[in-house]
């Protein structure tokens, strides 16, 4: 049993245990508690810290899970910006969303799913998961039984890694690092944007997404394809790279402190912005690795959700509504064991089909960062404009949308 102090298990044993306590375990926790089940959630520290994401994802997801109020700024557009390596200056191409999107506070909307969570009786437990298996949960504070697992906890899986150390592929490891600064008052930005091509982070992207009174601005590497050691790992440039990208492609979509842009405070001075003056400015900083690869869902009994099963989608990198899709099947097989539906067993198989029929998008999305990533210039532009077309972004954005969709899932169970 766990030692006393902040945190502590109420138990030995619970039906449903969940490792990590980030969007994925919390919803998975809500559904199994939902069902029955007596369920605990261990994380190292307080719910609602260590946001490694840049918080976007569809209105449908927030609504579904009642969380409204942790929206920032809805958006219904996405913008790509084309940045050569020679001669011009980036082209945007505009892209009208089919359905809303929105950037949401990390802290608002995670204390909100704990609070749900509380409501139905889970129970959060401030330890580090160290090991164990699919019935026996080891942490830094001692050991907590389990009628079934579930791995939430980050891209290092500690759980499931435990069992198969060969589970955590770090050659497959994408790496980002985002500044959330404030937005310009004078001009504040909105729709999600998206810098590529050979003129900024390649093969990779730069992003801004406005969030109300700050922007969230951020770089990502691409993992580089079939590893070795004469790949270095992704994340050695990043931080030049952001502050590169702050300083030139994104400069006047933000400012250090609310008021004129960045770029506009060099107009006329014939002084470029550098590091110095970058780092300067208050920022907060975060990011991470990013497992844009499909890891097995099912390690030893264990289920894995989220980043520990690599369910983030390779191109875009996003993870949030991937994560929330897994979690809320993980979390209502785990329940239907509690509540004597199947056994621990036919849940597994049941969550491996799950994840099994959307194995393919997954694949799919990483073959596509691939085939983008060996693009020149000429030739990433011509693919953005393929894909423009409303009636063809449409049917791209249905496709995308389905494969990782936790609405009708969430509609079911309440």
């Amino acid at each position: 049993m766990v030692d006393e102090g902040a945190g502590r298990a109420s138990r030995d044993r619970y039906d449903v245990v969940v490792a990590g306590a980030s969007f994925a375990g919390l919803v998975a926790a809500i559904e199994a508690a939902a069902a029955g089940a007596t369920v605990a959630v261990i994380d190292p520290h307080a719910v609602g810290t260590g946001q490694t994401s840049a918080c976007a994802t569809t209105l449908a997801v927030l609504d579904a899970l009642g969380a409204r109020s942790a929206i920032q700024q809805v958006h219904r557009e996405m913008v790509v910006h084309l940045a050569p390596a020679h001669g011009t200056a980036p082209r945007a191409l505009a892209y009208r969303l089919p359905y809303g999107w929105a950037t949401f506070d990390y802290r608002d909307l995670c204390l909100i799913l704990k609070e749900r969570g509380a409501a139905a009786g889970v129970e959060f437990v401030r330890a580090r998961v160290t090991g164990g298996r699919a019935d026996e949960v080891r942490t830094d504070r001692g050991v907590i039984g389990a009628g079934i697992a579930i791995d939430a906890a980050g891209w290092r899986a500690p759980l499931a890694s435990a069992i198969d150390p060969a589970h955590v592929r770090r050659d497959q490891l994408s790496c980002g690092l985002e500044a959330e600064v404030p937005q310009p008052r004078t001009s504040p930005a909105s729709g999600l944007h998206f810098w590529a091509g050979h003129g900024t982070v390649w093969p990779g992207y730069g992003w801004a997404f406005p969030a109300g009174q700050t922007s969230r601005i951020g770089v990502l590497a691409f993992a580089k394809a079939g590893g070795g050691a004469g790949n270095a790992s992704p994340s050695g440039r990043l931080r030049s790279d952001l502050d590169a990208f702050l300083n030139g492609p994104v400069s006047a979509m933000w400012s250090p402190d609310g008021g004129e842009p960045w770029a506009a405070r060099h107009v006329g001075t014939g002084q470029a912005p550098t590091r110095t003056m970058v780092a300067g400015a208050p920022m907060h900083l975060h990011g991470g690795f990013i497992p844009c690869a499909p890891r097995r869902p099912v390690v030893g009994g264990v289920l894995c959700v989220g980043d520990a099963a690599g369910h983030c989608f390779g191109l875009t990198a996003e993870g949030i509504r991937a994560a929330m899709t897994f979690a809320v099947r993980a979390g209502q097989v785990a329940g239907g064991v509690a509540a004597g539906r199947w056994d621990a067993a036919e849940a597994c198989a049941i969550y491996g089909r799950f994840a099994g029929a959307r194995w393919p998008y997954f694949t799919l999305m990483r073959w596509l960062q691939r085939f983008v990533g060996a693009l020149g210039d000429g030739g990433l532009h011509a693919y953005a404009r393929a894909a423009r077309p409303w009636p063809i972004f449409h049917f791209l954005m249905a496709q995308y949308r389905w494969a990782a969709d936790p609405v009708p899932l969430l509609d079911r169970s309440t």
